[in-house]
């Protein structure tokens, strides 16, 4: 075969192999829930979908399993969120020979839609929309913006692709001893964005903590700067403890929900919102030949369209992988008190939640690189032990580097933060 029809073949593998995805989807989850006794016909008539609350009335049907049912604002609130997936025929990952993330790449992708929704909401704020072909200033800005957006994402080593593929599996081998191509788990993904942000000392920061515990001075320590709240947490051992089902839905009605980055067990998904007792997802699991570079950033509609999905897919509670990251944008320091209070507030009413608020600086932290701030690191060890369902060593087991512990010596003293909060 000639190499002129090789890309032609690969577009058409990864074709059949979407459809067989979406057909094993669509099968193993109405089997599922056939099994669990759960109806397809009568899904409840509430939807949320990252803080914003939609009253479906009569209008949900048998369809809404499959995206038909739903309303065209449901629908277009929903295909607005931007879709990181597999992708092929990119420039290798040096040093390796991979041109795909096929078949390792989930939650790595899960992260890179969850950080997308928490840069939607820092640009455009929850409920913004644009014409892609308008010509009116507020269209034309915020279809640049849309495409610098996206571009973070696109799969190479260029300097506007902050957070691509090839720069989290890099990273991933140079902290974590992991190969490219070997599979990351929840707590991983949570640490090398934090750090692809402090390396491109990005606009927005990324807190990240894996024992619950968010510390108010680190995220203040200067000037306060929009900031992604990252919790990994592990919420069961095979199956999430029903106990925290109430808080996963809770969080994805509050104002400062990014999503969720989790999925079934071996299968990363992000959930963006809630309807009943499922859960609304986007899926990784489809493979798209990565989007060509245009000369002057010059992108169509159809050219960014594989970064969005318009059919909202559910998957029950009950199915979902224990461990899980939290992603909470906050772009004031009122956004950040507004959360605390939200958070300590189903506390209070006896929700078991997954995370609380401290005012002071941790008072040690091993950070995944030598001299990460404070303000993007924090709140608990992103390399000690970890239950095995969340280790990255999960599948492959290697030596972690550049760890180091470092004091905590804080410049917001505790005082000011209680007076403040």
């Amino acid at each position: 075969m000639s190499s002129e029809n090789a890309p032609d073949l690969a577009l058409f593998r990864n074709q059949v192999v979407n459809t067989l995805r979406e057909w094993y989807v669509l099968a193993s989850d109405s089997i599922a829930s056939l099994l669990e006794g759960r109806s397809l016909q009568n899904p409840a008539k509430d939807l949320w979908l990252l803080g914003k609350h939609y009253e479906l009335g009569e209008q949900v049907d048998e369809q809404a399993w499959e995206g038909a049912g739903y309303s065209a604002e449901v629908l277009g609130d929903f295909s607005r969120l931007i879709w990181c997936t597999y992708r092929s025929q990119y420039p290798p990952i040096a040093p390796s020979a991979f041109t795909t993330d096929a078949g390792w790449g989930c939650m790595l992708r899960a992260g890179q839609t969850l950080l997308a929704q928490a840069l939607q909401l820092h640009h455009f704020g929850r409920d913004w929309s644009f014409s892609w072909d308008g010509a009116l200033d507020k269209d034309v800005r915020r279809r640049e913006l849309y495409t610098d957006i996206v571009k973070q994402f696109f799969d190479d080593y260029s300097s506007s692709s902050t957070f691509s593929i090839h720069r989290m599996a890099s990273l991933g081998k140079q902290f974590e001893g992991k190969d490219i191509g070997e599979w990351f788990g929840p707590y991983g993904t949570a640490a090398i964005i934090r750090e692809l942000a402090r390396q491109a000392a990005h606009e927005l920061s990324v807190y990240t903590t894996t024992d619950g515990v968010v510390y108010l001075a680190d995220i203040c320590e200067h000037d306060f700067k929009p900031t992604l709240i990252l919790v990994a947490s592990m919420l069961g051992i095979d199956r999430v403890n029903p106990v925290y089902y109430p808080f996963i839905q809770a969080s994805l009605t509050l104002p400062q929900s990014a999503g969720v980055a989790g999925g079934r067990p071996s299968s990363a998904l992000y959930f963006a919102g809630f309807q009943g007792d499922e859960l609304l997802y986007l899926d990784p699991h489809f493979t798209r030949p990565a989007v060509a570079r245009r000369p002057e950033d010059r992108y169509s509609q159809s050219d960014l369209a594989s970064y969005s999905c318009n059919v909202p897919r559910r998957i029950a509670l009950n199915r979902l992988d224990p461990c899980m990251v939290f992603g909470y944008y906050c772009g004031t320091l009122e956004s950040l008190i507004d959360l605390r209070s939200r958070i300590e507030l189903l506390a209070d009413d006896g929700m078991r939640t997954i995370m609380s608020f401290d005012n002071g600086h941790a008072p040690t932290a091993t950070l995944s690189a030598p001299g990460t701030p404070r303000s993007q690191g924090g709140g608990g060890s992103l390399l000690k032990k970890l239950p095995p369902s969340c280790s990255d060593s999960e599948e492959s087991a290697g030596p972690r580097s550049g760890s180091g512990e470092v004091v905590l010596e804080g410049e917001c003293s505790e005082e000011e933060w209680v007076t403040e909060l």
